[in-house]
């Protein structure tokens, strides 16, 4: 007697073998992946390899932060399914764990990034006119956090925090502190023309126990008395720099942020909070879904989407001026009790830039082999 519950259910995947391209392939879901990646081989769709293989599976359902479970190991695929690694758009990702050169880059999407006791991102700059021209149909930066190059054995790469535009994006820094009288902040390429030369400062006239939390944003170069003064910040290819074999110290940033014990305004009124840095709270317990607004600072947000970025599609970047001057005004406080030791500083996040090559690049990457929020392209 015909049972219809016998007949299997078979879905259509796009398959990716390292680049933007895919291929079309059919497959019952509950298909363990070692009799999968028979029939790629078969389909000379990834080379045959006697031992260990070099095309592993990306596993876009993977929460945990380490390379072993972010990539599946080629001993257990005789006990995955294909439903247990599959992306929300059925896309299914072989990346080369043994590749040199334009390696993957595999991580998950953020909003912000965290240290300590700040959180700061990078966002288009919608507040300048120029720069809201020169950023129509650009998506904003995508922000990776615990990035992983596909082959471990790279020496010398540790990325963690990258963040990845489109050529000649205008951008801005946006920054969450904790500050007792205030805190202080600089952003800054390791090896090229800081955002801000001097420090710039975020204070408060009163001393509420225990600080505060406080948010600002920089959308322009701050170099008194420099040709960048005032100028919009654009994010380019480094090659475009001719920089020579000094390009990681331009595509590697610092954003740090400090506490400032007290301040005078430009009446010569004295403001001081010297309040200790505050204790971690403890939220190893807690889910996202639990932390309020004011307690981001102290938690590792992200989306939970496992998110693989082709090696070929991007190249790094950097920023340079773009030579329109923003709207952004500063103000001047005087006689400035900081300090930037050890003891003093609230946080610091190191992160890498990167640029895509092309449009279609970024399209193919964020429309169709990854999990992406919506929200990417909202200005």
């Amino acid at each position: 007697m015909f049972n219809p519950f016998n007949i299997l259910k078979m879905n259509t995947y796009a398959f990716y073998n390292g680049g933007t391209k895919s291929t079309a392939y059919t497959f019952d879901p509950n298909t363990t992946l070692d009799k999968v990646r028979n029939q790629l081989v078969s389909d000379q769709f990834i080379p045959a390899v006697d031992g260990e293989q070099s095309f592993r599976f990306v596993n876009y359902q993977n929460t945990d932060y380490e390379h072993e479970t972010m990539i599946v190991g080629s001993s257990i695929e005789i006990y995955l399914p294909l439903k247990a690694i599959v992306g929300i758009n059925n896309q299914i990702y072989l990346t080369d764990v043994n590749k040199v050169k334009d390696v993957d880059l595999i991580g998950f999407s953020t909003d912000w990034w965290f240290d300590r006791y700040m959180s700061c991102k990078m966002v288009l700059n919608t507040q300048d006119t120029e720069a809201r021209k020169s950023n129509n149909g650009k998506f904003q930066p995508f922000m990776l956090t615990n990035v992983k190059t596909a082959n471990p054995n790279i020496p010398g790469i540790s990325l963690d925090n990258v963040v990845i535009c489109e050529q000649d994006s205008i951008v801005q820094f946006d920054i969450s502190s904790w500050a007792a009288a205030g805190y202080g902040y600089q952003i800054k390429p390791v090896g090229s023309t800081p955002i801000n030369s001097r420090p710039l400062y975020i204070t408060f006239t009163d001393c509420p126990n225990g600080g505060r939390y406080a948010s600002t944003g920089l959308r322009r170069y701050y170099a008194p008395g420099e040709s960048q003064n005032g100028s919009t910040i654009k994010v380019v290819a480094t090659d475009k720099l001719n920089l020579g074999d000094d390009t990681l110290n331009y595509m590697k940033f610092s954003l740090k942020t400090w506490k400032v014990n007290s301040y005078e305004k430009p009446a010569g009124k004295k403001h001081t909070c010297n309040l200790p840095l505050p204790v971690p709270k403890a939220v190893a317990s807690k889910s996202t879904d639990e932390f309020s607004d004011s307690d981001i600072p102290y938690s590792k947000l992200v989306n939970a989407d496992e998110t693989v970025i082709p090696g070929g599609t991007i190249e790094p970047g950097t920023t340079t001026p773009s030579g329109d001057q923003s709207s952004q005004t500063i103000g001047t406080i005087y006689n400035v009790n900081d300090s930037q030791d050890s003891a003093s500083v609230i946080g610091e996040v190191i992160f890498y830039v990167f640029v895509f090559k092309t449009k279609e690049d970024a399209d193919a990457v964020f429309g169709q082999m990854n999990n992406i929020d919506p929200s990417i392209w909202e200005d």
